[in-house]
């Protein structure tokens, strides 16, 4: 009989220590359940929050491409109004760009507001770009300098225009002085096909980069 007791004692013991095990075990599963699903939540979020950001830069870029042809063309048309003077410019032949300093004269100012007035329905576009480029580098997307260079560069041509446009607009400077001649050599540098040719090629880098992120956010 005693033995009899003893043995069941130890069927006990060893019936409810079987069983802190496996609640232990079925603890420790959850618990590495729970950590795994936090863990693709987290993933989730961060990818979701990636592609939106990718997104929302892309729309502001595409939105600043279409709205960048009116001011290259008024560029050119500008370019092609100043060397349509040459010969015929009657500003003294010891100025510099003397056919330039003409038309500036001429209708330098009338251009450039309409060029200023094109640029400033683009500005909040641009500056939106400036801005989502710096949030980016949050983000910890691969090779996002890529995506950055695009933009600063899409900024550039932006900013050419921008200078020409207030270079023309006063017809007083002194067109002698080493400093203006020097900021004319530049702003008649601006070339609209260029300018074209840097627009389509930062977007083609821009969707390249972005296309690679989907890519591997989405995998």
């Amino acid at each position: 009989k005693e033995g009899r007791i003893r043995g069941d004692l130890l069927e006990n013991y060893l019936s409810s220590n079987w069983l802190a095990i496996t609640q232990g075990v079925l603890g420790l599963w959850m618990v590495i359940i729970a950590t795994f699903a936090l863990s693709t939540w987290r993933r989730q979020i961060k990818a979701q929050k990636q592609i939106n950001f990718i997104d929302e830069l892309t729309d502001a870029i595409h939105d600043f491409l279409l709205s960048m042809p009116t001011p290259v063309n008024s560029l050119r048309f500008a370019k092609i109004g100043i060397d349509c003077l040459s010969g015929i410019h009657g500003e003294p032949d010891d100025i510099k760009h003397p056919e330039a300093v003409a038309y500036i004269k001429r209708q330098g100012k009338s251009t450039s507001e309409n060029i200023q007035m094109q640029l400033a329905s683009i500005r909040p576009i641009l500056s939106k770009i400036k801005s989502l480029a710096a949030k980016g580098q949050i983000f910890g997307i691969d090779n996002y300098s890529e995506c950055q260079n695009a933009c600063i560069m899409l900024e550039c041509s932006y900013n050419q225009i921008e200078a020409f446009s207030l270079m023309i607009m006063n017809p007083d400077l002194n067109w002698n002085n080493p400093v203006i001649q020097q900021s004319m050599d530049k702003v008649l540098s601006v070339d609209s096909e260029h300018i074209e040719s840097n627009l389509i090629e930062q977007n083609s880098k821009f969707l390249t980069f972005a296309k690679q992120a989907y890519s591997k956010i989405l995998k």
